[in-house]
């Protein structure tokens, strides 16, 4: 990579938008190196980083450390991937060029599905203060499932039975977010046999190796009794 840049990702093993970030540098050979951030020990809401990187007090956040010392923070995912693909165009590009703009809305439509109504609702935060309303786990559980559900059949509509991933037979930025968001939905045992071509996308990507790589349960932080070789 001609960039002297180094790229820090502050990452939590079992956020599916952590899980974006690793997925495309993997496909476009951006090294990371990796900061983790114990979500369940609240270590997101400390001074030192909710102040000093992401008021959001999310994850993922992107410092991208340029030579002459000063930094470049990102903190958003989605922001990251349109950086990543702006920045380094020419490596396993994730949207087709300017000039396919059909083919650049039917991905951003697949994206958004995922990226819009289903991801933030069924994040953890979330979920927790739905749980938290009737102190009642089946609330949440059976909330995050009908998302998915209801997310999940409207990418199936747009879905080509003959595309072997979400869009054609290349990777796109629409595979980046389905994969890790699928992982959510079978966490929470939500059945996919409402949605075949969804699943068989999903099987055909989890067999490559960037997508491996980021599995959740491959990471620095990933508890060991969940831990993938």
């Amino acid at each position: 990579m001609a960039s002297q840049d180094t790229f820090q990702l502050y990452s939590f093993y079992n956020s599916s938008c952590c899980q974006r970030i690793i997925i495309a540098a993997h496909l476009k050979g951006i090294p990371l190196e990796f900061a983790y951030l114990n979500l369940g020990a609240r270590e997101h809401q400390g001074d030192e980083y909710k102040d000093a990187l992401n008021p959001s007090g999310s994850v993922p956040t992107l410092v991208i450390h340029h030579p002459d010392g000063e930094k470049t923070i990102i903190r958003q995912s989605m922001t990251i991937l349109e950086y990543f693909d702006e920045r380094f165009p020419d490596t396993n590009p994730l949207l087709p060029p300017a000039s396919a703009w059909k083919e650049r809305i039917q991905i951003r439509d697949l994206v958004n599905i995922i990226a819009i109504d289903v991801q933030p609702v069924t994040n953890s935060r979330i979920c927790k203060r739905l749980r938290a309303v009737r102190d009642n786990v089946d609330d949440q559980i059976n909330f995050a499932r009908q998302v998915f559900t209801d997310g999940l059949t409207a990418y199936e509509a747009l879905l080509s039975p003959s595309s072997k991933y979400s869009f054609g037979d290349q990777v796109t930025l629409a595979d980046v977010v389905l994969v890790p968001t699928v992982d959510q939905a079978i966490m929470y045992k939500t059945p996919l046999d409402f949605a075949p071509n969804v699943k068989r996308v999903y099987d055909s990507l989890k067999e490559l190796e960037s997508f491996k790589a980021a599995d959740y349960r491959r990471q620095g932080d990933t508890p060991e009794q969940i831990r993938l070789p």
